[in-house]
């Protein structure tokens, strides 16, 4: 046997390529104050809080406002979408992963001030000329599933204020949380409404569709606990809500990946 010497033969090195995580399509609606667009530019509670999650995970998908059945049509049918803000729901539980809260409130009934209507109980409400909801959104599916017939959807939550304002609804359906800054927008003031009704508890998450990466979703869940415990996430609830306490509990639900 003979062997070559003084010959450096090359040596070929194949490295495995890194597998980079895959963008996420954010998605988020108009929420005011939660979530809005200004300009063109996502802003608001949840936006602020995202946002503030991307820069310490170095993220930069962008943001997109879009009405609230696209974002949810994205979220149920495509994977690596994160919508928010999501209300959580013992269904939503089995369709998404879910981390939060970011916000917590209630969901009620508001009618105009002084309209002499009376609710007790949920069926109370089956006899309103009509109830005004977003469409697509929670409460518009829980009073479907009521068997509530007097459902009037809008394409967004300011319409169906304004509807109330103009007499044209009976009833108002909507969080408590936003319901002073749209009746802004529609020109009024929650003083010219009243709350007859609370519906639920309204507890707000981020959500990701199915087949996100378990990793993506643990990095976004440990950034939030850390915005929590630093005080960054008291900081922004209290500059958008100044009368409410921040929910500093961080918690994952819904989906195993």
């Amino acid at each position: 046997m003979k062997f070559v010497t003084g010959i450096l033969l090359p040596i070929m090195v194949f490295a495995t390529p890194t597998i980079a995580a895959k963008p996420l399509n954010i998605y988020t609606e108009e929420w005011s104050p939660i979530s809005f667009s200004v300009d063109g530019k996502a802003t608001g509670l949840a936006v602020q809080v995202v946002e503030e999650i991307q820069k310490r995970i170095n993220n930069h998908d962008p943001i997109k406002v879009v009405p609230w059945a696209r974002g949810w049509k994205m979220l149920t049918e495509q994977p690596n979408v994160m919508l928010f803000t999501v209300t959580r729901t013992e269904e939503r539980e089995n369709m998404f992963t879910m981390i939060g809260p970011v916000a917590i409130g209630t969901t009620n009934f508001y009618a105009l001030k002084n309209s002499g209507i009376k609710i007790t109980n949920l069926d109370d409400a089956k006899s309103a000329r009509a109830i005004g909801v977003y469409r697509a959104s929670v409460e518009e599916r829980m009073l479907l599933e009521q068997g509530f017939t007097n459902v009037a959807a809008s394409s967004t939550p300011l319409l169906s204020a304004r509807q109330l304002i103009k007499n044209r609804i009976d009833l108002w359906c909507n969080a408590n949380l936003t319901a002073p800054s749209i009746l802004a927008d529609a020109g009024a003031s929650i003083d010219d409404v009243e709350s007859l009704y609370t519906i639920s508890a309204n507890h707000l998450y981020i959500a990701f569709s199915k087949g996100t990466s378990n990793e993506v979703i643990k990095q976004w869940q440990n950034s939030l606990e850390a915005i929590k415990e630093d005080g960054t996430f008291a900081t922004i609830y209290h500059a958008w809500l100044p009368n409410d306490a921040p929910p500093l509990q961080t918690e994952r639900i819904g989906l195993a990946h």
